[in-house]
This record gives structure tokens, sequence and C-alpha cells, in this order.
């Protein structure tokens, strides 16, 4: 049955259901692998109903990434080697260089480190030619991991110093927050406990804040164990409880075997020695569970030391196990610190010869492995890192100044705006004046006119009455009999008015002058005034 082709009743499926599935899988890979895990097992049952072939292998190998961070190695390698085989099929160079990846990480835990490094570089051919650059950081990121399990720490220094520009150019907090921590885990080997705290707590930040728990209980195992090399015992024991509490939430067993280790070796050096065996056998238990060859010869070490003046006989044959364990995986710096632990039991058993052998073996090795060369790289890094930081401070002042700029613009622009609201207000105000000076003078026109036509109209009336007493005059003047006492009584109104109309006439003449007194221009001199 094909992906076009569904049985009645069923709801059709498609390769986007698939896709998205895978999608979501991959996604949350390192935040949440159980949630991952969900998902891609859906994928996969989807994928193989419909028989497409590339969302199968990209279901099997996040489902295989989901059983490494599990620690189930064997299960991962099986479905991992599944999906590559359907990348090869499907000339998929992407999804190759993810799932050589992963064997790398597959065969490192189990202390396989030459074939971990053979399939990290097929992994990093692969991304150099199609320019992934999320996945070359990550390819750097494990290429130089395995180099420190290794012991060799120029080689884990070199790979980690060329994936975190990688990482911090295309802002990838996920492979930066993994570099920083691989840059502090060099820096505690080469004993600089200060400058592996700064790193850790980089990439503790970076792993708290895209929610990768795994990440963060290895950044919180790392912190501790420098606070506990440093003898602040009772300030690394809350780092590892937190960390315990979130691998065993998540079913991080590596992380679980660490934390455990470590935190016997609190008790141990509290005197409780009882308790410190529990959580040693416990993290043994753990490592050998899952096929962490490393992690055993580690423990092996501590318990060596730890019996070596009670139990001598015992401590050496725990060394010599240590010693095969980390022979096998060529893990040079576990070995010389063996080499050295068995010097000094064999002394206190009074063997000075085999003792002096296994002390200059141990010297030899320690020299190889902390070379010259490591420590100078690790001054460029210093180098390194401090003119980083003078690059992001020069960013930062540059920002600012453009801040600054963006800023006086704004203002030089607010200040225009304001300088033409001002003007604008100006002339407002000048036309306000003006229309305030028209109706003043309006009014002042009004009480003029009203002041002058008063007497104007006096004027004019007592005019009109006297022409009328004129006229009168002329007639009685005319009659045969003239009455002597009317024409008496006439003359006395005609001269009763003009006195009226004299009277009025210089009242119109003295508020013009006062208008003209004034209205004169101020000469600045003093004069007498009433």
């Amino acid at each position: 049955m094909t992906n076009q082709e569904t049985e009645a009743g069923e709801t059709p499926l498609s390769e986007a259901q698939v896709n998205e599935l895978n999608q979501l899988a991959w996604n949350l890979r390192v935040t949440d692998s159980n949630q991952s895990f969900t998902f891609s097992r859906k994928a996969i049952t989807l994928a193989q109903k419909i028989q497409y072939q590339q969302g199968l292998a990209e279901g099997l190998r996040t489902l295989g990434f989901c059983h490494i961070r599990l620690s189930r190695y064997t299960e991962a390698e099986a479905i991992l080697r599944q999906s590559l085989s359907l990348f090869e099929e499907l000339n998929h160079e992407r999804g190759l260089s993810d799932v050589y990846e992963y064997f790398g990480i597959i065969h490192r835990s189990q202390g396989n480190y030459a074939a971990s490094l053979d399939a990290l570089f097929k992994s990093l051919q692969f991304r150099q030619q199609l320019q992934y650059k999320e996945g070359l950081a990550l390819s750097f990121y494990h290429i130089g991991v395995t180099y420190k399990y290794l012991g060799d720490f120029g080689n884990a220094l070199h790979y980690s110093l060329q994936g975190l520009p990688i990482a911090r150019e295309i802002q990838a907090a996920m492979p930066e927050s993994y570099l920083l921590n691989s840059l502090g885990g060099i820096y505690l080997e080469t004993h600089d406990y200060e400058a592996a705290l700064d790193y850790y707590n980089q990439s503790l930040t970076l792993r708290q804040r895209i929610g990768d728990q795994w990440g963060e209980a290895g950044c919180l195992d790392n912190i501790g164990t420098i606070l506990l090399l440093q003898q602040k015992a009772d300030t690394a024991l809350p780092f590892f409880e937190r960390g315990l509490i979130i691998c065993t939430s998540i079913g991080d067993q590596k992380g679980q075997g660490n934390t455990l280790l470590h935190m016997g070796k609190i008790y141990q050096q509290a005197g409780q020695t009882h308790v410190a065996l529990d959580y040693i056998n416990q993290s043994l238990t753990i490592r050998k569970s899952i096929g962490d060859k490393r992690g055993q010869a580690e423990i092996g070490l501590f318990l060596g030391g730890l019996y070596q003046h009670t139990q001598p006989d015992y401590a050496l044959l725990l060394l010599q196990e240590s010693l095969q364990l980390a022979e096998t995986i060529k893990a040079s710096d576990l070995i010389y610190k063996i080499y050295h632990m068995l010097a000094e039991t064999l002394k206190h058993k009074g063997d000075f010869q085999a003792a002096l052998t296994y002390f200059e073996r141990g010297l030899k090795l320690e020299k190889e492995v902390n070379s010259e060369s490591v420590n100078q790289k690790l001054i460029n890094l210093q180098i390194a890192h401090q003119v980083e930081q003078a690059r992001k401070e020069a960013e930062l002042y540059q920002l600012r100044n453009q801040e600054l700029a963006a800023l006086v613009d704004e203002i030089q622009h607010q200040k225009n705006a304001l300088n033409q609201t001002l003007q604008e207000l100006r002339n407002t105000q000048a036309q306000l004046i003006q229309s305030e000076k028209l109706a003043s003078l309006g009014e002042l026109t009004a009480g003029i006119a009203h002041e002058i036509q008063n007497p104007l109209n006096f004027v004019n009336n007592f005019s009109e009455l006297s022409a009328e007493l004129v006229e009168e005059l002329e007639e009685e003047g005319q009659k045969p009999t003239r009455d002597l006492t009317l024409e008496a009584e006439l003359l006395a109104n005609l001269k009763d008015n003009l006195h009226r109309i004299t009277h009025h006439g210089n009242r119109a003449s003295s508020i013009v002058k006062g208008m003209l007194e004034h209205s004169r221009t101020a000469t600045g001199q003093r004069q007498p005034t009433d």
C-alpha cells in the first residue's frame, strides 16, 4: 500500500505528517530527549506504513541520539546503522554527517577513541563540503572532547578553538555552550581553576537559557568538581545534589555515575568512609552497566588511593585493573595518574625498585601529556579571549555611539520642530496682537465718533432751528403791520441758538485737540503739563 492508498475508515497518511513529527523530534532532541524519543518513534511508525525512506532515516537518526542520551549504546548503534544504510541509499550527506557524529559519541563513551575519531572526522568532512556551520561547530567540539579523553590537550584545545567562533558567528547557543564547557575541561586539567570556572559558568548560563537539562547537570557537576579541588566541599555539595536530581529525572545514567563518584569523594574527605563507599559503588554499578570503561578506571584509581595505606595489596589489585582499562582505551591522562598511584602504593609496601619504575613511567607520560605546546596554546587562548572581550567592548561602545548619534539626531529634529512651532506661535501672537490692536482701534474709533457725534448733533439741531427763526423774522418783516414783540422774541431765540452752536462747536474742537495731543510723538523733553 502506497502513501496515496488507505483502507476504508483510515485517516490518510502523508509524508508531511512524518516530516512534522521528525522536525519536532529533532528540535527537542537536546532540551527534552524523552519527548523527542516519543515523536521520533511515531515518525518511524508512520514512515514505515507509507514506505517513506527519508522520513524513516531521519526518525531512526533522532531515535538513536535519544538512546545515546540514556546511555543505551548497544541499542543506539543498532538503530543508527539502519539510519546510515538508508541515508547512503538516498545519498543524503547531511543525514550521514549526523549519524557519523553519533557513532563518534558512542565509541568515545565505550572507550574506543580511535574509532571515535574516525567517525567524527568522517562527519566533519561531510559538513565541510556542505558548509553546514552548526554541524561544523559540533564536529569540532566532539573531536576536541575525544582528544581530551586521550589526554591530548593540544589537539583538544585546537579543535575547540576552531568550533567556538563558528558557533558564535551563527549565534548557535547549543554548540557554543558545549564548546565553552569543553574549554573549561581543558583548563581544569591544567589546574587553572579560575579560568575553568569562568567557562563552566558561561556554559551553564547558556544551557539553562535553552533548556538543556543534560548539559545543565553536566555543568553543575563540573563546577562542583572545581570547588572540591579547591577544598570547598561544603560549597561543592549543593552543586552535585542539584545535578544528581536532574540526572535522575531525565534518566542520564552517565551523569548519575559522574555525580555519585564526586559526592563519594566529598564524604571521603569528611571522614565518612562508609557513606563515601556507598556512593562510589553506586557509580561503579552504573558505569559497568553502560560500558563506561574510563569511568570504571577513574573509580579504580580513587579506590586505590583510598586503600593504599590500609590494604595495599587490595589497592594494587584495583590499580592494576584500572591501568588495564585505561590502556585499553589509551587514556594517557589517566594512565600517568595510575602510574603515580602505583608508585606510592609500592613505596608504602617497601618495593622501592618497582615503585621507581612506575614513578619514572608516570613522570615521562605526564610530561608528554602536559607539554609546553599545550601551555603555549593556553596562553594564546587567554590572549584570544582578551582580544574577543576587547572586540565585544568596542562593538558595545560603537553601538552606544550609534545610539547617541541617533539620539542627537532625534533631539535636533525635535529642536527644529520646536523652533518651527515657536515661530508659528510668534506669528500667531503677532496676528493676535494686530487683531487686538484693530479691535482696540475699532473700539476707540467708535468712542471718538460717539463723543464727536453728540456736539455735532447739537450744532445741526440748533442750526436748523436758527434757520427756521430767520424765516419767521423775514415773514414778519413783510407784513403791513409788524409785531415788534414777536420779532424781539425771535431774535433772542436766534441769539441763544448761536451761542449753543458755538459752545458745542468748541466742545467738538476740544475732543479733536485732545486726540491730537494723545497721538503726538513723544519728544523726550520735559514741559509744563496741566
